[in-house]
């Protein structure tokens, strides 16, 4: 048995390789439970389980600012020709020797082992994201995946086209 999809259906298919009465008690007995089985298989896996960035969404992530649980400022989240985003190369939160840049894998923004981290995907207090009026959007953080408030930076990147 596997999965196609056909003229826009996902259908079920039997191997011939089934021994004749193995075939009919599949195709009678069991037939119903492999098909909803699958059928829940394939629902399931087509709902994100994680927060990810639509391109609709760019507009509440322009101009936010990225402030790190201490209170420091870690940059603002926009086009790469804005002086303060983190996408612009010669920002200095963009860069890779800035202790306020999460791009310093040396600093405790920009690292994988630190609680603040935004590269740490266990990290439990990793950068908010600010909005200009002052809401909280979520966090900057690679993960965990199952964190709908957690957002990744290359995510946002380029999904906005601020490279």
């Amino acid at each position: 048995m596997y999965l196609i999809w056909n003229e826009s259906r996902l259908m079920l298919v039997w191997d011939r390789i089934l021994s004749p009465r193995t075939r009919i008690w599949r195709n009678n007995a069991g037939s119903r439970f492999i098909k909803l089985k699958c059928l829940l298989i394939t629902v399931l896996m087509s709902f994100p389980i994680f927060a990810e960035v639509n391109s609709w969404e760019c507009s509440k992530f322009e101009g936010a600012e990225i402030i790190a649980s201490d209170g420091t400022p870690l940059g603002k989240l926009g086009p790469r020709w804005e002086s303060d985003s983190i996408f612009n190369d010669s920002s200095e939160h963009s860069t890779s020797w800035s202790s306020n840049s999460i791009f310093n894998s040396s600093s405790d923004y920009g690292n994988t082992y630190s609680s603040d981290s935004v590269f740490n995907d266990s990290a439990s207090t990793p950068p908010r994201i600010i909005s200009e009026e002052g809401e909280e959007i979520g966090k900057l953080s690679v993960g965990p995946s199952w964190d709908t408030t957690r957002y990744d930076p290359n995510d946002i990147k380029f999904t906005c086209d601020w490279d």
